[in-house]
Order: structure tokens, then C-alpha cells, then sequence
């Protein structure tokens, strides 16, 4: 799978159900990803799905979508924004990843503030 279309497959991971993430996270993460974002760290996959089902709780019309990707070295950053249903930005951010045998085994996420808060 390219990087692009690993990113692509993982943003889509967080709009989904319990049952169909599951899949869907173990072809896409290692099995002792770790993940990390302003709200706080997770270790392990159980983890980063509950975590994802909380987001999507939050924010049920919500839809992650790739902008760029940037890949060297087994890293990967991928330029993203948050979407409403109707295509409003809610959220931009960047993500950086280190690769495990071809899947994401650690992820970092950083959230960009909003237009009115940046310098």
C-alpha cells in the first residue's frame, strides 16, 4: 500500500463503527501502535479505537481528509482537515507517522488553531 493511500485508508477508520474498525485498524496499525495528540497519549490498538469511537460520538458528521502526504525513510506526514458533512473545515492539522512493516506503528497528531487565534 502507498503512503497516500495507508493515510487514506487510516483518516477513513475514524468515521467508522466498532465493528467495522476493527479490521480496518489492524490492517492499517502495528500491533503496539502508539498514539499521541494534544488531548493526551494511547498505547495499543484497543486503546486508539476507543478513542476513535469517542471522536466520533463527539462529532458524528465528521470525515478526515488528506490533503498531502509527504513519505521518506519509513516516516510519514500527512496534512489533513476535519470535515462536516456539508464539507465545512471544523478542524486542520498535520499527523506525522513512523512505519512498522507497512503500517503505521506510531502516530502523532497536531491540531492547527483555529483562523482567528493564529499570529
Amino acid at each position: 500500500m502507498t503512503p497516500e493511500a495507508l493515510w487514506n485508508r487510516y483518516a477513513a477508520i475514524w468515521s467508522l463503527n466498532a465493528d467495522a474498525r476493527e479490521p480496518e485498524l489492524s490492517a492499517c496499525l502495528a500491533d503496539d501502535v502508539t498514539y499521541c495528540d494534544p488531548n493526551g497519549a494511547i498505547a495499543g490498538r484497543a486503546g486508539l479505537s476507543a478513542y476513535m469511537a469517542d471522536f466520533k460520538e463527539s462529532v458524528p458528521a465528521g470525515r478526515f481528509k488528506i490533503l498531502s502526504v509527504l513519505h521518506h525513510n519509513e516516516r510519514s506526514l500527512a496534512h489533513w482537515e476535519l470535515c462536516h458533512e456539508d464539507e465545512t473545515v471544523l478542524q486542520t492539522g498535520t499527523s506525522f507517522a513512523v512505519m512498522s512493516e507497512g503500517r503505521f506503528g506510531a502516530i502523532t497528531g497536531f491540531f492547527n488553531p483555529p483562523p482567528e487565534q493564529r499570529p
